[in-house]
């Protein structure tokens, strides 16, 4: 296996895990019963967890694609095909919105560790209820990149 088919894997798993753990984040809290201590526990211990290893997959994932980018790019002088440009396009407007999603989820787990130093309260229920949302969009659109990339990778 050459490097570029590594980075090329490496690119599509950090993709499949960051969907993956949002889409597990998801399932867990929609599941836990709102406001129980599970619910509360999972948010203060676990959620910032998942978003911890989304914000190293975002990293990774972007780090990545520039590559390999760059790599598919110097020996065709980044002459590509305009439908080539058009999916990458697309995939870049979907890894911003998802990242911009993440920064919302950063800023919800914030208030999750401000409402758990505080005590108990509806306030961490309320967190999770829009963390929830968050994740099912990143993962959503995340699966929708993920297929751009298949797809890329037949032209």
């Amino acid at each position: 296996m050459g490097l570029r088919t590594a980075i090329l894997w490496i690119h599509a798993l950090a993709g499949a895990v960051w969907i993956a753990a949002c889409g597990c984040l998801v399932i867990a809290g929609l599941a836990l019963e709102e406001g129980s201590e599970e619910h509360r526990n999972f948010a203060v211990r676990v959620a910032p967890k998942i978003d911890r290893l989304n914000v190293a997959m975002a990293v990774l994932l972007a780090a990545t694609g520039a590559t390999s980018f760059v790599a598919e790019g110097i020996p065709r002088g980044f002459r590509f095909s305009h439908t080539f440009v058009i999916v990458l396009g697309v995939k870049t407007v979907l890894f911003i919105a998802m990242a911009i999603m993440m920064a919302a989820a950063l800023r919800t787990g914030a208030v999750i560790r401000a409402a758990a130093e505080k005590g108990p309260g509806d306030a961490i229920a309320g967190a999770m209820a829009r963390l929830i949302p968050i994740h099912g969009a990143i993962a959503a659109m995340g699966g929708v990149a993920l297929l751009l990339g298949v797809w890329l990778l037949g032209t």
